[in-house]
């Protein structure tokens, strides 16, 4: 006896997929969610690119602050050798490092916020090949004592973890970061302590040291950027590789 197969009631039809009968009403097909890598490695290359050029302003204010103090110190030494000075100088000198002060502050603020979220984006972009988590990478960076040397590990880390040897000069870039921000300190403590023209001669003579340390950190810092972000490009998808300046 030959067995009939029974159609399908109205409306119901075979699945694409060869399956049993299926409403095909409401048969649709399998919906995948499209892969976030190439989004994500896409934000990394510009928040790595704004970064870059924040570094670039920074630069740039460093020299005009080093051109400021010098200024500052000429007049300081000009008055105590000549005391008919007019005292119009200082007002220019006092002026030009509030302007400069406002600015260099702003940009590196801005900068530093960058930076983080940057690290933070990148460290979580390679989960699992670093030794710390995320978090910590952009944490580190705000913990006392830990600051001085959790962010350089965390750096050597993101490095290696783009399939990069870690490069010589990055010890270098880190000790010229922390001192140029210690010897910056210690020289705006002194210029609001100072009680008498010579102290605030010598907290100049800290400012431009430690400008031009912090002015031979920033493009290390730009070649760190740089290098951590097109490692992590490369083991991405998407050709975003452009956007990394």
């Amino acid at each position: 006896m030959t067995n009939t197969p029974t159609p399908p009631s109205a409306g119901w039809h075979p699945a694409p997929d060869g399956s049993s009968a299926t409403d095909g009403a409401r048969w649709t097909q399998p919906h995948h969610e499209p892969s976030q890598q190439p989004a994500t490695a896409n934000a990394i290359a510009k928040l790595a690119m704004a970064t870059q050029v924040l570094l670039i302003v920074c630069g740039v204010l460093s020299v005009t602050t080093i051109g400021i103090e010098t200024f500052g110190i000429s007049a300081v030494t000009g008055y105590l050798n000549d005391h008919n000075l007019a005292i119009d100088v200082f007002d220019v000198y006092d002026q030009s490092t509030l302007v400069v002060t406002i600015l260099s502050a702003v940009s590196l603020i801005a900068t530093s916020v960058l930076w983080v979220i940057w690290q933070y984006r990148a460290a979580k972009q390679v989960t699992g090949r670093t030794r710390r988590s995320p978090g910590w990478h952009a944490g580190s960076w705000f913990v006392p004592i830990i600051m001085f040397w959790f962010p350089y590990q965390n750096i050597s880390d993101l490095w290696r973890a783009g399939g990069r040897t870690r490069p010589s000069w990055l010890i270098i870039w880190w000790l010229l970061y922390v001192v140029s921000n210690f010897v910056i300190q210690q020289s705006s403590r002194i210029y609001t302590a100072a009680e008498d023209l010579e102290q605030l001669r010598t907290a100049m003579w800290m400012s431009i040291a430690g400008e031009i340390l912090l002015l031979a950190a920033a493009p290390l810092a730009w070649l760190i950027i740089r290098g951590i972000t097109q490692g992590i490009l490369q083991r991405s998808s998407g050709p975003v590789h452009s956007l990394v300046v």
